[in-house]
Parts: structure tokens; C-alpha cells; sequence
């Protein structure tokens, strides 16, 4: 038994020498070091905004169509989010003491609502404008 299983040893060694020496055109790319990273949104306009008991402050956003927009919001009280339906924006739940960011690129010329997504936060008057222009 033994003998068969150094024979089979022998006999794989054998082949794998000769497959692996047969094939001396295969060629392996080099490795190249991972290209820099690209961020999907750069040099953003940064604005943090406070979100209390029902308001936003400041609450209007001003800024050019094209600019990758960052919107901090920091929870006063309660728990709050930051939503623009036109653009598709809808940032996490901040608790209150805590933030949370979204950023966006401001593609459309007009004026858009933003608001709390919270409970009935936005009936309450948690409300603001995203003014966007040429």
C-alpha cells in the first residue's frame, strides 16, 4: 500500500512538472499598486444646519446648479432627518445630541422644499427652501 501511494506521489509530481513546463508562454500580468481613490463627491459646499422642536436654522440652503452640496444636521432635541423629495435626498435619523450628513450634487434650477420626515415634524412648520440657481 505503501508503494502505490509514493508511486501516486511520484507520478503527480511527474505530471505537474511536465503540464507546468509545457506552458512556458503563459504569461502573468504584473501587479499594480490600486489607483487613487476617487471621491464621487468633491470640494462639496458645506452647510450645517440645527434641527429643534420643529424647525431648521438656518433654513434656506442657497447655492449654483452643478455644486456638490454637504448638509450636516445637527439634533437639538428630538430625532430629525432632512428630506428633498424633487432631487431624491433623504438623509439617516439624527437623535437628539446627535448629527448626520447627506451630500448631493444640486442638479435642477428651482426653489425645493426640505423638510422633517419625522412623525408629523413637516406639518408642524419643520420646513425649508433649497434655492438653486444658474
Amino acid at each position: 500500500m505503501r508503494k502505490i501511494l509514493i508511486l501516486a506521489v511520484i507520478a503527480i509530481s511527474i505530471g505537474s512538472y511536465w503540464y507546468f513546463g509545457q506552458n512556458k508562454d503563459i504569461v502573468t500580468p504584473p501587479v499594480l499598486p490600486p489607483a487613487a481613490s476617487i471621491s464621487t463627491i468633491s470640494e462639496a459646499k458645506v452647510f450645517t444646519l440645527e434641527a429643534g422642536s420643529y424647525y431648521y436654522k438656518p433654513n434656506v440652503i442657497t447655492v449654483k446648479k452643478g455644486e456638490n452640496v454637504k448638509v450636516i444636521i445637527n439634533s437639538v432635541s428630538m430625532m430629525h432627518d432632512f428630506v428633498i423629495d424633487e432631487i431624491q435626498v433623504k438623509s439617516a435619523v439624527a437623535k437628539s445630541g446627535t448629527s448626520t450628513e447627506v451630500e448631493f450634487v444640486a442638479d435642477k434650477i428651482g426653489s425645493f422644499e426640505f423638510y422633517c420626515s419625522i412623525g408629523s415634524h413637516r406639518k408642524m412648520g419643520m420646513v425649508g427652501t433649497l434655492v438653486v440657481s444658474e
